[in-house]
C-alpha cells in the first residue's frame, strides 16, 4: 500500500484581515502570555499559518491542562479544610444543629 500525500497548498489560504483577527484573539486569550504558547510575531509581518495556529492550540490545551490540574488540587485541599473546620466546631460544641428528615 503506497502512501498518499496531500498537495501543498498554494496561495493565501487565511485572508490578510482573517489574520489580524486570529493574532488581535491569540493576544487576548486568558493564559496565552505564557511562554510555552507559541504565538506569530506580527511585528515581522509573519503569516499566520494553519501549522502556527494548531501549534498556539497546542501549546494554550498544555497551559490550560496544568491549571486545570492546579485548580483540582486547589479544591481539593479546600475541601480538606472546611472538613478540618466542621469537625473541630462538633469538637468544641458550636456545630449546627443537623436536620433530619
Amino acid at each position: 500500500m503506497t502512501e498518499q500525500t496531500q498537495p501543498e497548498p498554494t496561495g493565501t489560504v487565511i485572508t490578510e484581515r482573517d489574520q489580524r483577527r486570529i493574532l488581535a484573539a491569540m493576544t487576548t486569550m486568558p493564559y496565552a502570555a505564557s511562554s510555552r504558547v507559541p504565538t506569530p510575531w506580527s511585528a515581522t509581518r509573519e503569516a499566520v499559518t494553519a501549522d502556527a495556529i494548531v501549534a498556539f492550540l497546542d501549546g494554550l490545551a498544555e497551559v490550560l491542562a496544568d491549571v486545570g490540574a492546579e485548580n483540582d488540587q486547589h479544591r481539593r485541599r479546600l475541601f480538606s479544610l472546611e472538613a478540618d473546620v466542621q469537625a473541630f466546631r462538633r469538637l468544641i460544641g458550636t456545630a449546627p444543629a443537623e436536620v433530619t428528615p
